[in-house]
């Protein structure tokens, strides 16, 4: 294992240096998004339906771009996402159309389901039989992430007032230093990780011949998650407003969050986890809970709202690498992308029973029902294991 990590560590250099790249490139409009949007002309309703692309395409796309890393190469999938992402901010650039924005999100909704199981996987494969590899890599490409988000994030923000349209042309810059990064110094073929006789029907067989439950019980309490994971994320700035938040005060909460999430990676990186689930679980929901009901005393919500963020990032680190850990070396990519569709179809069908029960209930009442929900079922799917 250890010539393995010496054999491929230019390689893992370079991929990471490549996903900063990238990362920063993607995020970098996503801070003033809306109001790139506004600038163009569109309204409220148009800004939601032209987002609506972009998780259409990823439920349409995610399967089968997973099936196509496994049987194709992820070096080449990872390149075609970074150039449909390039597509779409050039025509998000250029156009002030309702229809080529929709087909702009789309692309990108595209770039963003073959990314995530192109070349991550690639190491991940490499490290299969390494639990503390595995871990070690997701937490650095954690890492990565986070801190390419923050700094794109911010920067975008700051100089969109000044440059315009013209943001994205920093992006197409950044994205295609992303690719030249791999080009050129990526030396691994990455096409030796699948078998030669891989194809879609031997792929479709492999999965549906998966004997071990418990992959099953993860990729259904992932599902489960994004239940919790929905609700912060499109909704906590509603829930900080109803704090009495001021909303000039919401970046620097989300550099805040950015840093919490840092410190769980940190967290997650010393302690094992993996039996500790339902405990994680009921953190999550009773802190949560509670920062809600508390909503009425800012100070107390912030310091509730602050905690839960840390069982939250770790439950998510934890997930990710037992489907991780439990997916079959040759066909992980397409299981991973098979865990992210299921969870895509959760958090469509959560969002639309949300705008159902928002016109008979507070949001307040909503939210705490969600939460039930989501410690039920995780805790019963959870020790479906022990049956």
């Amino acid at each position: 294992m250890i010539q393995i990590k010496k054999f491929h560590s230019n390689d893992l250099v370079t991929y990471f240096i490549s996903f900063f790249f990238y990362n920063f490139a993607r995020v970098l409009p996503h801070a003033v998004l809306t109001v790139i949007l506004l600038d163009k002309g569109m309204s409220i309703g148009n800004i939601a339906f032209i987002q609506s692309f972009f998780m259409i395409a990823v439920l349409l796309f995610e399967f089968p771009s997973g099936i196509l890393t496994d049987i194709w190469s992820e070096k080449n999938i990872y390149l075609i996402a970074l150039f449909l992402l390039a597509i779409s901010y050039f025509l998000i650039m250029i156009s002030h159309s309702f229809l080529i924005l929709c087909l702009s999100w789309f692309i990108y909704g595209i770039s963003s389901a073959s990314i995530s199981g192109s070349l991550e996987t690639y190491f991940l494969k490499k490290y299969k039989n390494n639990e503390s590899l595995m871990k070690k890599f997701n937490i650095n490409l954690n890492n990565i992430n986070l801190i390419s988000g923050l700094i794109g994030g911010g920067i975008g923000s700051f100089i969109y007032a000044y440059i315009e349209d013209a943001l994205y042309v920093i992006s197409i810059l950044f994205i295609i230093v992303s690719a030249i990064l791999i080009i050129f110094f990526f030396r691994s073929n990455s096409k030796i990780h699948s078998q030669n006789n891989m194809n879609f029907k031997n792929i479709i067989t492999e999965l549906k011949n998966i004997n071990d439950k418990q992959i099953y019980i993860d990729i259904l309490l992932f599902a489960i998650f994004q239940i919790i994971a929905q609700l912060f994320f499109q909704f906590w700035q509603v829930m900080f407003l109803s704090a009495g938040i001021n909303k000039k005060q919401f970046g620097i909460f989300y550099i805040i969050f950015q840093l919490i999430a840092l410190f769980s990676n940190f967290v997650f990186g010393r302690i094992n986890f993996k039996k500790l689930k339902p405990f994680l679980i009921i953190f999550i929901s009773v802190l949560l809970i509670l920062g809600i009901y508390f909503d009425h005393v800012s100070w107390a919500f912030v310091i509730l709202i602050l905690l839960f963020l840390l069982p939250f990032n770790i439950y998510s680190n934890q997930l990710f690498l037992d489907i991780q850990k439990q997916s079959p070396s040759h066909i992980l990519a397409s299981v991973m992308s098979f865990a992210g569709t299921i969870g895509s179809i959760v958090s469509m069908i959560f969002l639309w029973v949300i705008g159902v029960l928002d016109h008979f209930q507070s949001f307040d009442v909503v939210a705490i029902e969600s939460i039930m929900l989501f410690m039920v079922l995780s805790l019963i799917i959870y020790y479906l294991k022990k049956l």
